[in-house]
């Protein structure tokens, strides 16, 4: 498992967007910290060792200077050896004349000066850069040759003590530790407090989310001054609201409506039985009460049956048998199914337009079924009802069906489409329909991705237009 998946999966456990805010906070701090400290050691580290080459090269320089002017006078050079060695505690010189033997050396430790020391080597391979070299009890040293030649060639070795700078690095090492152990105590406890502060929103908010009820789908959250973060959140779940509420509204119409369409078939049911059964009455008497229930059974089992295709063409998972239709033919379907009523009413039936079109050929024919009804319902004697098709631009298809009856009151013409309304309520019952016949239409358009429109001339015509999606309207 690698550290970022651990890390998310140990903030995940916590189940607190807090925690994990500081943990990533907390996280974030030691590393820059560490990464900081780790680079400022280097730094140190590289600076002393060039300070450590920089005073060895000048010892060996010197004991050079002191070779060319006395090649000769090695007591002059032994004397020069002491004393740079006394200057600085910790260097240790030796010079080595051309057969390899020690012209001068200072007083050195049994560690650099024994067997596996440096020194012992020979020769020291010369070189003017230093290098690191630990004693067999740990220590480390920095050494540094250079050869010259005077009289004769001279070879001239220095090792210095690296005691001091390797306790500083120690100390520094340990001030590091110690600054990101403390910087990470004060990382978790600032980042909880600034992440709890930080999310105080987010609790208000889900602290508002829990007082909404149906009585407050009214409310608006995205008024406050938000976080900009959360602004989008709020904006969102306004809309939600605003959803919800017009969704409650209209179940409420609708449960009022389903009760108020119910409650009068019923009444007039019971009314009848009642008044059939207060006294005893002729056969024929009983047949027209049973004649009378019989037209409120059936306009109740009508409207049942309308609002189930409601409730199912509401479903998200509502499928569709679509298919590729010939629109002549559909719409000839549609028209004999209806000629004996246009017969019977006196009004003309007028087919017309070709295309084809990708829809449910039930569902279609219902809505266009629907839509002829209701045209002839509101169509007198002498008029005419037409089924017209035609191609968009973008090969959008459109279905029109028109009629030359009493058409809709601007006042009425918003709310035709809502579910049980009607345009003519002062109407009487007899042969009325459930009122439910244009919200179907709207249904099967919605799950066509179609929209329907209506334009309309009191006392003058009324047009109803289907229009389909290019993707549905091609072939």
């Amino acid at each position: 498992m690698s550290w970022k998946s651990g890390t998310e999966n140990a903030t995940a456990r916590t189940g607190s967007i807090a925690a994990r805010l500081t943990v990533w906070y907390a996280l974030l701090s030691v590393a820059l910290i560490a990464s900081a400290g780790s680079v400022l050691y280097w730094a140190l580290a590289d600076r002393l060792q060039q300070e450590d080459d920089r005073i060895l090269a000048g010892k060996i320089a010197e004991v050079r200077a002191v070779l060319v002017l006395h090649p000769s006078d090695h007591a002059a050079l032994r004397e020069e050896v002491q004393h740079e060695t006394e200057t600085l505690p910790g260097i240790y010189i030796r010079v080595l004349d051309a057969r390899q033997h020690i012209v001068a050396d200072s007083p050195v430790s049994g560690a650099v000066s024994d067997n596996h020391g440096p020194f012992a080597r020979s020769p020291l391979p010369v070189d003017d850069r230093g290098r690191d070299w630990f004693s067999g009890d740990g220590k480390k040293y920095r050494l540094m040759s250079g050869k010259f030649e005077a009289s004769s060639p001279f070879t001239v070795q220095a090792a210095m003590s690296l005691a001091k700078e390797e306790q500083l690095l120690s100390a520094y090492r340990s001030t590091l530790l110690l600054t990101v152990a403390i910087f990470l105590a004060i990382a978790v406890a600032a980042g909880y407090l600034i992440a709890r502060r930080g999310m105080r929103p987010v609790s208000r908010l889900a602290a508002i989310v829990d007082e909404l009820g149906a009585a407050q789908l009214h409310r608006r959250v995205g008024d406050e001054p938000w976080p900009l973060e959360l602004r989008p959140l709020a904006t969102n779940f306004d809309r939600l609201l605003s959803r919800l509420e017009d969704s409650f509204a209209r179940i409420s119409r609708f449960s009022a409506d389903i009760a108020h369409e119910l409650r009068t078939p019923l009444h007039i049911l019971r009314g009848e039985a009642e008044i059939a059964l207060s006294r005893e009455r002729s056969n024929e008497d009983y047949r027209a009460c049973i004649e009378s229930a019989m037209d409120e059974y059936d306009r109740l089992s009508r409207m049942v049956d309308a609002l189930l295709f409601l409730a199912r063409t509401e479903q998200p998972a509502a499928q569709l048998e679509k298919k590729w239709l010939d629109l002549r033919q559909e719409i000839a379907v549609v028209c004999d199914f209806y000629q004996a009523m246009a017969d019977e009413q006196g009004v003309t039936l007028i087919p017309s337009g070709t295309g084809t079109i990708l829809a449910d050929a039930s569902l279609l024919r219902r809505a266009l079924g629907n839509l002829v009804a209701n045209a002839l319902h509101h169509t007198a004697s002498g008029g005419r009802v037409a089924i017209d098709t035609k191609t968009l631009r973008n090969q959008v298809a459109e279905i029109t069906v028109s009629d030359t009856g009493c058409g809709i009151a601007p006042e009425d013409l918003p709310r035709v489409l809502e579910r049980f309304y009607r345009a003519d309520g002062s109407r009487s019952r007899q042969g009325q329909g459930t009122g439910l016949g244009l919200a179907i239409v709207q249904s099967i358009m919605h799950l066509h991705g179609g929209t329907i429109s209506i334009q309309s001339k009191p006392d003058h015509n009324t047009a109803v237009a289907l229009t389909f999606p290019a993707a549905a309207g091609t072939a």
